[in-house]
């Protein structure tokens, strides 16, 4: 943080009372190795259709500004359209927006911020914090943003917030970074990591009134205080992220009582990525399998991992690789959960004796059959595509 930039307040204050949008972690031009050409396309557009639904967001709160904490863009090389169509849908956001570089979008040499393909073709009410000077949206507020410059960082980078001078009665002052903070990473002892204790101290001593922060995919509050937060991702890109797609509503007040805050998650979000386990033991199962899928909303955004564990005959596991083909062509896509699919072929099944093959396929049957026996799984598939393709019973 450029602290001998950041640490003087603005003129004086005129505003006791702002409302503004967080977000963050837009990854624009991100690509899901589990979704297909055509779903990556839909996929790849709602991340940028996100952002015109922020901005009906700010317009149904009134709010003075959006901030957005980090990873707009999912790397420094993105193709020029995704750019270009993110310059075209902030236009639709009709109040000032800062922009926050983070560790996919880093200020290194190339960074897509100062690239041709973007810096000519921002709107003019987008703010792009490529440094920490004081930002003031709205008299009476400051936003310090501190941007990443290179994608591994060896210190805290909000360490300096101690820094930061007392505001005067009625000034607000907004901190917007991006990283992991320590209450919640897995790695406490990396350098890195943003710690949580000063930027509650510098809350209490009233020299911070809202910290936004971004790299966290799910919205989380962080603290006591109610006022660090992170906002999460627009649209989710891990089925382990809990509350992805979401945006904040943060009104902020200051007065000579002290100052408040309020802050509203709101769903901006529009697809699903979801898990699921089931255990298998027969036709009632794929049953419910079947009606789970069958009943799951907007399919064509949803996508599913699948674990599935259990034994079943070579007719039901023909009837659940048939089940699944039909639902993979309505859903942006199904994944075999492998850490979890254990599918198991019940033995002596009556139903391969009764296939009607012979000679090199009858061969390959019985070593398929004897392979499954052993517990390979791939070879269970296999002789369940065999069972399908002799004409056996689904």
């Amino acid at each position: 943080m450029a602290a001998t930039a950041a640490m003087t307040p603005t003129a004086a204050p005129s505003r006791a009372r702002v409302t503004f949008v967080h977000s963050s972690d837009w990854q624009l031009g991100m690509m899901r190795r589990f979704l297909g050409p055509e779903a990556q396309a839909r996929y790849g557009q709602a991340r940028i259709d996100a952002i015109e639904r922020l901005g009906a967001v700010a317009r149904d709160a009134r709010a003075d500004f959006v901030v957005v904490a980090g990873d707009v863009f999912d790397a420094n090389q993105v193709d020029r359209q995704v750019v270009l169509r993110a310059c075209e849908a902030l236009r639709a956001v009709d109040c000032p927006v800062l922009l926050l570089p983070g560790n996919h979008d880093s200020l290194e040499p190339g960074t897509v911020w100062t690239s041709p393909s973007l810096a000519p073709h921002l709107p003019s009410q987008v703010d792009v914090l490529l440094d920490s000077r004081p930002r003031s949206p709205v008299p009476g507020v400051e936003v310090v943003g501190v941007p990443w410059r290179t994608r591994r960082l060896l210190a805290d980078p909000l360490g300096d917030v101690s820094a930061f001078d007392p505001l005067p009665p009625g000034m607000l002052r907004v901190l917007v970074g991006h990283g992991q903070v320590d209450s919640l990473a897995p790695d406490v002892g990396d350098p890195a990591l943003i710690r949580a204790a000063p930027l509650e101290r510098a809350i209490a001593d009233g020299r911070l009134h809202y910290v936004a922060l971004g790299d966290r995919h799910s919205c989380t509050s962080v603290g006591e205080t109610g006022r660090i937060w992170y906002s999460g991702t627009t649209e989710p890109t891990r089925p382990e992220e809990e509350r992805p797609g979401e945006a904040l509503t943060v009104e902020l007040s200051a007065g000579p009582d002290g100052s408040s805050c309020t802050v509203t998650p709101v769903r901006v979000g529009t697809w699903r990525l979801l898990s699921r386990v089931v255990e298998v033991d027969g036709d009632a199962a794929l049953d419910e399998l079947s009606a789970w899928l069958g009943d799951q909303p907007d399919k064509a955004r949803t996508v599913v991992r699948l674990g599935v564990r259990g034994s079943l005959s070579v007719s039901a596991l023909t009837r659940l690789e048939m089940l699944l083909d039909a639902h993979e062509e309505r859903y942006a896509a199904i994944q075999r959960w492998t850490r979890h699919w254990d599918v198991g072929l019940l033995p002596d099944d009556a139903a391969l004796d009764a296939l009607p093959v012979s000679g090199p396929a009858r061969a390959a049957l019985d070593e398929l059959r004897a392979a499954t026996g052993a517990g390979d799984s791939e070879a269970a598939d296999a002789l369940a595509l065999l069972h399908r393709l002799a004409g056996g019973a689904a």
